[in-house]
C-alpha cells in the first residue's frame, strides 16, 4: 500500500484490477469473479473505465508492466469502483486499506520533499528554527479537527444510499412483497424496517442523526451498514410475508 505506484487517465487517479488485489491482498480473479457476479452495481464512466482500440493502446505505450500484449480491454477502478469492491470482499485490509485509498492516493496526497542544504540554510537565516515543531503542532490541529467534524454532504449521500440498498435488499428487493406490503391501519413494513435500521444506527454511534456522524468514524459506518440485519422478529415477519400467496 505505501508503494503504490500512481496511476492516472485523463488527469484521473484510478487503479489497475492488478492494484487493487494487491492492495486488498487477494487474488485478480476474485476481483474479476466479484466484478462479473455484480456486474449491474457498477456503472461505467463512475465505477469504472474500460479502455479498447485506441485508447487501450495508447495507456498500454505509456505502462507497458500494467497491460497484457494480447488484451484487447483492459479495466481501471475509480475511487467509487473500489469502494464496491472492499465492499464485495468485505474484510478488514479490504475496508482498512480503502480508507487509507481515500485519504492519500485518490487525495492525491503530496509527499513533502526534502530539503536541500541551501534550503535548510536559507530557512535557519530567516529566523525559522521551530519550523519542525510549528509544523507538527499544526498537523495535530488538523488532525483534532479532523476528528471533531462530522462527515460531509458526499459522505452523508453514499451512506443514506448504501443503507437504503441494505434494507431493500433484507425486505426482498423492491419486487418483493415485504417491500410493497401494508398493515391495515395503513403503516407500511418499509417504513418500519427503515425506521429500524436508523433506530440501531444512531443507537450504536450516539449521535441524533447520521449527519452528526463524526468524519473519523465514517469507514466504520460502512461497515456496520454492510453488516446490518433486522432483528430476529422482523426477519421472521419479512419472511412470512413473504411467502403470503396473492
Amino acid at each position: 500500500m505505501n508503494n503504490l505506484t500512481v496511476t492516472e487517465y485523463k488527469d484521473i487517479r484510478v487503479l489497475t484490477t492488478q492494484q487493487i488485489a494487491e492492495a486488498y491482498e487477494a487474488e485478480p480473479q476474485i476481483i474479476t469473479n466479484n466484478f462479473n457476479r455484480n456486474k449491474d452495481r457498477y456503472k461505467e464512466g463512475k465505477h469504472y473505465i474500460c479502455l479498447t482500440g485506441n485508447e487501450l493502446r495508447e495507456f498500454r505505450a505509456k505502462n507497458q508492466n500494467d497491460v497484457l500484449p494480447n488484451a484487447n480491454k483492459f479495466y481501471l477502478w475509480t475511487e467509487k469502483g473500489a469502494f464496491l469492491h472492499a465492499k464485495s470482499l468485505n474484510t478488514g485490509v479490504a475496508w482498512e486499506v480503502y480508507e487509507k485509498l481515500v485519504d492519500s492516493y485518490f487525495a492525491g496526497e503530496e509527499k513533502v520533499k526534502p530539503m536541500s542544504v541551501s534550503e535548510q540554510i536559507h530557512l535557519i537565516a530567516q529566523g525559522y528554527t521551530g519550523l519542525e515543531q510549528k509544523m507538527d503542532n499544526l498537523g495535530q490541529k488538523v488532525e483534532n479537527l479532523e476528528n471533531t467534524m462530522n462527515i460531509d454532504y458526499a459522505q452523508q449521500k453514499q451512506l443514506k444510499n448504501f443503507a437504503a440498498e441494505v434494507v431493500v435488499a433484507a425486505l426482498g428487493g423492491k419486487d418483493s412483497r415485504a417491500y410493497r406490503y401494508r398493515y391495515e391501519d395503513g403503516r407500511k413494513l418499509s417504513s418500519q424496517a427503515f425506521s429500524r435500521f436508523w433506530h440501531d444506527f444512531n443507537d450504536y454511534f450516539n449521535i441524533n442523526a447520521y449527519a452528526n456522524l463524526p468524519r473519523a468514524r465514517f469507514i466504520e459506518a460502512l461497515e456496520y451498514i454492510n453488516r446490518w440485519q433486522p432483528p430476529t422478529n422482523m426477519q421472521l415477519e419479512i419472511g412470512r410475508i413473504n411467502r403470503m400467496q396473492d
